[in-house]
Order: structure tokens, then sequence, then C-alpha cells
């Protein structure tokens, strides 16, 4: 039996890797215990969210998850054709990762639109959690097995018993720890021990991305040059035989194909290339590396995040159909948001009850992302796409035209979505100053920057960079006017709160802040804002969670 654990964390996706981030930074012990050896080698999520940049950015790594996937000047455009070598009937434009660091952004992605230091990013999260194996390892306070497997887990009122065997076969350990946080996906043990279950919509059928599915991974060397045409980092192929989508996965070579397949339908090597080759329009030369199947028509939301010692984030929490992009984004959010509250509770300027925040905050945020992706299902699943669509001649470039009209319509909605990304606010939390007035709308694909208390902190530019970037890992203290802080710092030093002070009296800081005074959660949400007739004390106690004892 090994004791003393103050938080572990089962399963190493990109939540638990994050959550081991999160406490890490903050020199806050855990333990990690992952199955999986390495890292994965399939296609798995392939879109990161602005949201989820500017938290690597804050962590100080977002270079290098910008530095994968599609080559420098790629264009990350989605394209929607009747086969993918044939007519194109929309294309959405999305900056080149050149293009971005350049601030050359443009049309729908333009700076009025996402006004952020981290426009979203396309890469594998094959990719990605190679770095955040990485990143996480970077920490002493971080215990990491991987290629060890978590079988049964036990709370009672001192603690929590978990038992674990090497995946390899190899000899079982017992572990005690204070809490633990299960991030171990849909069949989630820590969710099974906590006695919550999924509430909403499961495998709902769809002529494409409902029930059963396939990913197909490839690699192709001469695709490219047999579809000669203006290149994208999404395809899809709509006609009345055969929906599919290609994702570039390196920008040279490799390629994931998803297939819809009938139910309890088995695709032999055979069935696989020849649904490739009807989504592509003609035959050519591939390998297939490997064939991966997933359920789609999933949105599915946890009864509970939180069962007094167990929590669970990520997909043990929510399960996402994947249009929007919005599963592994919300996942790493949900990390962000528990992170500094354990941090909080082990380095006791924060009592047990802050913990309850996790699940008051997050979960109307799960359910709000996956009715999104749910929408975004049923507007694509489900577009009716005729039979004139595949014929030449003017009723067939009517019918194209028609239908171009509508995949355009619908891009739009399912990808230019600052304001799902941006615009995600806690409201309800006791953690979150009350305010008079309405904030402004929750709408996917707008987004108003507002210091309203709950919201994202907004990005204003400071210096060559954000603003974002003098924020501290603690909460910060944001003067948009010349102001004494004493007070305040006093107060944090008194009540251990760690507190940064930040002052920018520019006008754009004033403007979009609203407030003389501003209080930054480690999470970047906003706690409070006020003229500074507020007590400090007061504000520290509720932002931190000491009132709640």
């Amino acid at each position: 039996m090994k004791t003393d654990i103050a938080i572990a964390i089962v399963g190493g996706g990109p939540a638990g890797l994050m959550l081991a981030i999160e406490l890490g930074c903050r020199d806050v012990p855990c333990v990690l215990f992952e199955k999986a050896p390495d890292p994965p080698r399939l296609p798995k999520a392939n879109a990161t969210s602005a949201r989820t940049m500017e938290h690597y950015r804050r962590r100080g790594f977002a270079q290098r998850v910008r530095a994968l996937g599609l080559p420098p000047d790629y264009p990350q455009d989605i394209v929607y054709r009747t086969r993918l070598t044939g007519p194109e009937m929309t294309r959405f434009r999305i900056p080149s990762r050149n293009q971005t660091a350049r601030q050359e952004w443009h049309g729908d992605y333009g700076a009025d639109r996402w006004p952020t230091p981290e426009l979203p990013h396309r890469a594998q999260q094959m990719f990605i959690e190679a770095i955040l194996r990485e990143e996480a390892a970077r920490y002493p306070s971080v215990n990491a097995f991987f290629g060890v497997e978590v079988n049964a887990i036990e709370q009672d009122a001192d603690g929590v018993t978990i038992a674990t065997r090497e995946a390899a076969g190899g000899r079982g350990t017992r572990y005690r720890a204070r809490y633990v946080i299960g991030c171990d996906g849909p069949r989630s043990v820590v969710r099974k021990a906590m006695g919550t279950a999924y509430e909403g919509h499961s495998a709902e059928r769809r002529d494409f991305l409902g029930g059963q599915m396939l990913t197909l991974y490839i690699r192709a060397p001469a695709l490219y040059q047999m579809l000669g045409k203006e290149r994208a980092w999404q395809y899809w192929a709509l006609n009345p035989v055969r929906r599919g989508v290609m994702v570039a996965v390196n920008g040279v070579d490799t390629f994931a194909f998803l297939a819809q397949l009938a139910e309890g339908q088995e695709l032999t090597e055979a069935d696989q290339r020849e649904h490739i080759e009807q989504v592509v329009g003609k035959p050519f030369e591939f390998d297939i590396i490997a064939a991966s199947p997933w359920i789609a028509g999933h949105a599915l939301v946890a009864e509970r995040f939180r069962r007094r010692r167990l929590m669970i984030a990520g997909d043990a929490a929510h399960l996402f159909t994947p249009t929007g992009g919005m599963g592994y984004n919300t996942s790493v959010d949900d990390a962000v948001n528990l992170g500094w509250k354990l941090a909080a509770v082990e380095q006791r300027w924060a009592p047990d009850a802050l913990l309850d925040t996790y699940e008051i905050e997050r979960r109307p945020i799960a359910l709000r992302n996956t009715a999104f992706a749910r929408r975004m299902a049923d507007s694509i699943g489900r577009m009716p796409v005729t039979q004139e669509v595949a014929i030449d001649g003017p009723t067939g470039d009517e019918a194209r035209a028609n239908l171009g009209d509508a995949l355009a319509r619908h891009v739009f909605n399912e990808f230019n979505i600052p304001g799902l990304q941006l615009g995600l606010r806690y409201t309800h939390s006791a953690i979150v100053a009350r305010e008079a007035g309405d904030p402004p709308p929750d709408a996917p694909n707008h987004y108003v920057p507002s210091g309203y208390p709950g919201a994202r902190a907004p990005h204003v530019t400071a210096g060559n960079g954000s603003l974002f970037d003098y924020f501290g890992r603690g909460f910060t203290l944001l003067c948009t006017v010349e102001s004494r802080t004493d007070d305040w710092e006093k107060a944090a030093a008194a009540l251990e709160i760690p507190l940064t002070v930040v002052t920018s009296i520019e006008d754009p800081a004033r403007a979009v802040y609203g407030a003389d005074l501003v209080l930054v959660r480690p999470d970047h949400h906003i706690a409070w804002r006020g003229d500074g007739a507020a007590i400090a004390d007061d504000v520290l106690r509720m932002a931190s969670g000491a009132r709640l004892i």
C-alpha cells in the first residue's frame, strides 16, 4: 500500500495531462495513471480551440503546439464537394499558421470577430498529447505512471483506495489518496465508483455522424497531385451515393477518412478501400495504416461531476459528437477550472467546499457545448442531398449551387464560433460576484468582450503580446486606473491567497473591462469588478470560497 498521495489522476489524455500541468505549475503533488504506455498513434481530435490555445499560452507552450500539424503556409480551410475530385460547392477560409503568426487574419477570422492572441489551430491530438506528456514531466511534483491501469476505486471518510495493475500484466499496487480525479474516458472507473451516469442523447441515427463510424488512417503520397486544387484541412464529399470526410493529418501524405457504417456492419479491407475511393471519386494508390471504430451521435453529460473525494473531467464527464470540435477542448477547460481549485484546497487557502463550484460551473458549460455539437451534427448529418447534385448540365449546376448555399450557412455556424470558444461564462456560482444589468448574449457565432463577472477575462493588446501575459498563477488584481492596492495586498497576505497586481491604464483595458478594479481568477475568469469601494477582504473571501465554510 502506497500512502500519502494528495491527488491521484486516473487517465492521461488531454484532461488528465492538463490537470497534472495545472497542479505541477503550482507545486502541488499529484500522481497520474495512464494505461497506454505511449501517446496515441491514430487520429483522434484535430481542432484546438482559441480558448485551449490561450490555456497553452498561459503555461508557455502554445508555440510548440502551433508548430504541429500542417505545414506553415498550408490553408486550414474547410471545403465541400460532390466528391473530393468533383466540383467544389463552397469553401470556408481559415488562416494558415504563418498567417496567424503574422496576424494576417481575414474574412470571418478577422481580429474584430476573434479578439484573442491565439486563434484556433488544427493539429492531431496524437501529436499534441506527446507535448502534454513532456510538459507535465517538467514539474517535480508530478509523478506519472504510463502503462499502468486503475481497475478499482473505493472511497471512505478519510480518503480513496486505488487498485492498479501494470497494463502489460505485471504486478498490482494499491494506493491511498485524498482526492481522485477521473479523466479516464467514456468507460470511466471513477464515474462508476461515484455511482453517477450520463444523461442526454446517445447514438442518434443520422445519414452521417450517427451510430457506428470508422476512421481510416491512410498514407497516399500522390493524393494531392490527383486532387489538383487548392488545398484544405477538412474535405467533405456529399453526393447521393456516399458521404464522407477527409482530414489532412500532416499536409504531405497522411489523411484520416471518416466512414459511416450501417448498424452491425463490418468493413473488410476491400470494403474500406472501396469507401475511400467512392469519397475521392477515382481510384488511386494508398496504404491503410489503421482502422479505428467509434460511435457518433452522443450528446451526454454526467449527472454529477463530484461525489465527496471523487471528481470527473473530460470524456468521463461528457461525451460529444465531433462537430464543432469541442470535446477535447471542453476537457482541457475542465482541467484548468479544477486545477487551481484543487491547488487552493491542498495549499489550505481555500476550503474543501470550493471544489463544489467545479460541478456548478463546468456542468452547464458541458450541457451548452454538447447541445451545440448536436445541433451541428443534425445540420450536416441530416442535410438533404438530391440526385441532381451528381449530374452534369444546368440542372446539376443549379442543384450544386443551392446545396453550396446551404453548406455555406452550415459551415459558418459550425466553425465561425468565437462566442462558443471565448464567450463562456460562469453564472450562479458562489465564487463569482453578482452584478446588476444583463451580461452580453451567449451566442456561438458572435463574441462581445466583457468584464462581466464570470466571463473569460477579455484580451487586450499589451506590448508585443496580451494583457493575459502579465496575469499571475494565482489571482490577479487588474487596475485600469492609478490606484493604491495596499489593502488588497494586505488582505491577500493575511488570507494566504496568491495575488498579482497588474496596472493597465490605457483606454482599451478600461473600456473593455468597464471598472477601475477587476479581480481575475487563476483560470482567467472574472470574479469581481468595481470602483474600489468594496472591501478587499470581503471580495477575496468570496472569490476564494472562504465564505462557503
